[in-house]
């Protein structure tokens, strides 16, 4: 009897705990509701900054993607893949890639690229921990007049194939990075291979854009050094990928970035090309730091946009990704472990990768059974309350702490990441976006919201609505406008953003 007593009052405290994790702050906000957001697929969508990288060719996988309603995807063209005999090239995979992304209403950028082992030798890193999770690589074709002749051929071939179909090409994938490039980062070196590629895909298609870099995190330095052998005369936008815990770290580093750009070419654009966050601590590749969960993965998310088309003024973020088909069951050798290794598991360099094997817990659908995470809806419902026109409208603001809630000790005037942070967007017809977090570690659930009063310049609102992106609820929002500012008070506090928006710039269910 006591053991079916005690089972049943565990059962209702999962039940209650799996309830609060889904729907955290729907009894949280004491504001009216008034409905859902309406999402939107991208067939619907006019333009947007809004990416994700698919991860298949599945035309079913795909179309949810569309089912976000993001408006851009990045694909591959890559050269071992394609030229597996010298001379020939399958365009088998490509073909259908680019086809089922166009037939959803999304526009793909393709990245060219990758060593040949055809061409070029195989080499991996010194230190054989290392060695062992990347594997051999070929070096880059630009070590080799003969490789570059043929990467150069294999480029042309392919910009020729889908210049009606493709406008935007991106040079390589992460070429500080080591595993990608296939010998020792080197930024002239890129340079070189960037330029003349670009030069030939220009001539090859002279309306399409370069985007160069493509980026292991956003590296100054690097970009210096491909810029300064004339690569910031040709290629028209630079990409990153910054994998991090906290997405807001990212901005520091952005800030240096655009010293470099601009000391060079201020018209070229920022573009953040590839970024997730995984749902488990488990996972291929990027791991990231404690906690994790599905409702911290589509906080990170939600955070991530807005800092990148925000403070980094990026003109798209792209998340990484939508799905992973395979993986599972899949073990990683271990041959390099230390005593304490076999305490602490595999040594964990910083958040970064500890395998390549089983499964990318980044994805937004769960793997096998293609489930939608909670990541999924959060960013369904960022694209649906996003207008084409908005654009960063950087103000003026004070927020007041009224009550930290379970925030304790935040403040406006302490330090990163204790201070609150705000995005605020207008279009040319005075509709505005606001959003409002607190930059900290994000927690699975939170059992209070902290309390600040906001004073905004320079925006007011007419009839505003609140959103909750990661549960989608539309609620009541009022706001004292003033001449030139609007206050909202008792606004809530969160380790994600809540959005104001007007009523008119949404559709409700």
């Amino acid at each position: 009897m006591k053991k079916t007593k005690y089972l049943n009052a565990f059962i209702i405290l999962l039940l209650t705990v799996f309830s609060c994790n889904v729907k955290e702050s729907s009894n949280l906000i004491s504001n009216n509701k008034i409905g859902n957001i309406e999402t939107k697929n991208s067939s619907e969508v006019a333009s947007s900054p809004f990416g994700i990288q698919a991860g298949t060719l599945v035309d079913s996988l795909v179309a949810q993607a569309a089912e976000i309603g993001v408006k851009w995807t990045r694909l591959g063209a890559g050269w071992n893949e394609i030229e597996r005999e010298k001379g020939v090239y399958d365009w088998s995979a490509t073909d259908k890639a680019f086809e089922v992304a166009l037939k959803n209403g999304i526009t793909p950028f393709i990245t060219v690229g990758r060593g040949n082992e055809l061409y070029s030798k195989l080499t991996t890193y010194d230190d054989p921990k290392l060695a062992e999770i990347y594997g051999y690589r070929p070096e880059p074709p630009i070590k080799d007049p003969m490789a570059m002749e043929a990467f150069l051929a294999f480029v042309k071939a392919t910009v020729e194939r889908y210049k009606d179909k493709i406008d935007y090409w991106e040079v390589w994938n992460e070429p500080n990075h080591r595993n990608y490039w296939g010998s020792t980062p080197d930024g002239k070196e890129y340079g070189h291979l960037l330029v003349k590629t670009a030069e030939l895909i220009k001539q090859t298609d002279p309306g399409c854009k370069i985007i160069g870099g493509s980026m292991a995190g956003i590296n100054p330095e690097f970009t210096n050094d491909f810029l300064s052998v004339g690569a910031d005369k040709i290629i028209d936008i630079i990409s990153y990928h910054n994998y991090g815990a906290v997405p807001e770290e990212r901005v520091y580093k952005a800030i240096e970035l655009w010293d470099v750009i601009n000391s060079y070419n201020p018209e070229i654009e920022l573009w953040q090309g590839e970024c997730g966050y995984p749902s488990h601590s488990s996972t291929r590749d990027f791991r990231g730091r404690a906690p994790w969960g599905l409702n911290i993965q589509a906080k990170w998310l939600l955070r991530q946009s807005f800092v990148d088309t925000y403070f980094c003024k990026a003109t798209l973020s792209n998340y990484f990704k939508l799905v992973h088909t395979s993986g599972k069951g899949e073990k990683q050798q271990r041959t390099n472990l230390r005593p304490i290794d076999k305490l602490f598991g595999y040594p964990e360099r910083g958040g970064s990768r500890v395998r390549t094997k089983g499964v990318n817990e980044k994805c937004l659908l769960t793997n096998p059974n293609f489930e939608k995470k909670p990541a999924f809806y959060a960013y369904q419902n960022l694209c649906a309350v996003w207008k084409p026109e908005y654009k960063p409208n950087p103000v003026e603001y004070k927020i007041e702490i009224l009550d930290e809630g379970v925030f304790y000790g935040i403040s406006v005037d302490d330090a990163f990441p204790s201070v609150p942070l705000m995005a605020t967007y207008s279009d040319n017809e005075g509709n505005s976006l606001v959003a409002w977090w607190l930059p900290w570690n994000a927690q699975e659930h939170l059992p209070q919201l902290a309390k600040v009063n906001i004073e905004i310049e320079g925006i007011n609102f007419t009839d505003p609505v609140l959103l909750d992106p990661l549960t989608g609820e539309v609620y009541e929002m009022e706001i004292v406008n003033e001449e030139g500012a609007c206050i909202f008070e008792n606004a809530l506090l969160a380790d994600y953003p809540m959005i104001v928006v007007e009523r008119k710039t949404i559709k409700l269910i």
